[in-house]
């Protein structure tokens, strides 16, 4: 009988997202054992390892980039180190997954792409969500036409932020909420409108700390299709999306992120009944893990290239642009 080959994974860092999702999801997948962890405190690391049973902790990151049967690492490192440990772990031969936001910005995401390429290894961003059997039904939907064209697209991502020492709050490490949960509106938006942003505005409540508390935004993506978003650390928890087209709408309550429970889309077409499409729990990590694993060892097609994570950070640069000009419309 053929045996899939094992995908070795190492883990760049011991942080909250690390530990309650997508190590229990790599455990979960067959053929991807986590093999090898790593924190700048051997301590930390170790007691990482022994919770999950991996049988290598480092105390610094380059011993696991250095340690030849790690084949694939993933980054759940503060923003302001995706860029520099993606590519240094790729240099090392590696493949990479790298949590979102990809990089803090375009330039860093064009030379991620530059050094996957250059070293053949697979490179994706952890945007769990849109590998989930509800966002494939959205997606057919609208691409189908079932709600007309496109004509508003509308979401938001918000919850409560207390902690002053959270490193969302930090502005040397890449905080803030646009960084955080605006990428998710932006990646989602753009493929639900099938197009890139012509143009974008934005403006933010800022923190004592300099990263946004709050931002507001809209996308401007020609041919009478819109965006627009608010993501928030000062706001209760909320997460919702609202696509309306020339005859229908669609909504959904917690699209990015459900936490294991079930998800309802409600589908309104004009003239007709709505309907309720009920979703069981699913999860959105493995389906992701396993759609990597795929694309490494049976040479699968990704799902979405890297042309689409660089596109997210220009959209993130022009709209850091509007906001730093007072919501000046900036064209992309």
């Amino acid at each position: 009988m053929f045996r899939r080959p094992e995908l070795n994974w190492g883990i760049l860092g011991t942080a909250r997202i690390a530990e309650k999702a997508v190590v229990p999801a790599l455990v979960s997948v067959k053929h991807t054992p986590v093999i090898a962890v790593a924190s700048r405190d051997l301590t930390r690391a170790q007691e990482f390892a022994a919770l999950f049973e991996i049988p290598r902790a480092y105390g610094t990151y380059d011993e696991l980039l250095a340690d030849s049967n790690v084949q694939a690492v993933y980054i759940p490192l503060p923003n302001s180190e995706h860029a520099p440990w993606a590519i240094k772990a790729m240099q090392a031969g590696k493949h990479v997954l790298v949590e979102k936001p990809f990089a803090l910005n375009s330039d860093d995401a064009h030379m991620m792409v530059s050094t996957a390429l250059e070293n053949n290894v697979v490179l994706m961003e952890g945007f769990m969500y849109r590998y989930s059997e509800r966002f494939e039904k959205i997606y057919e939907i609208v691409r189908a036409g079932t709600i007309g064209k496109v004509r508003l697209v509308q979401s938001g991502f918000s919850f409560p932020l207390s902690n002053p020492d959270d490193i969302r709050l930090s502005s040397d490490l890449g905080g803030g909420a646009l960084y955080d949960l605006g990428c998710y509106c932006i990646n989602l938006q753009r493929q639900l409108a099938g197009r890139e942003p012509a143009s974008v505005q934005a403006l933010c409540q800022m923190s004592n700390s300099g990263v946004d508390l709050q931002t507001v935004a809209t996308l401007n993506f020609g041919d009478q299709v819109f965006g627009q978003f608010m993501v928030s650390f000062n706001a209760e928890r909320s997460q919702f999306l609202r696509v309306v087209g020339s005859a229908g709408s669609i909504h959904v309550e917690d699209p990015f992120n459900p936490k294991g429970a079930g998800t309802s889309v409600w589908l309104k077409v004009a003239g007709k009944e709505g309907k309720r499409l009920n979703f069981r729990a699913e999860d959105d990590y493995k389906r992701m893990l396993n759609h990597f694993y795929n694309v490494v060892i049976s040479k699968d097609v990704p799902k979405f290239p890297l042309s689409d994570a660089v596109r997210n950070c220009v959209v993130l640069d022009a709209l850091f642009q509007s906001a730093v000009d007072n919501g000046r419309l900036v064209s992309i």
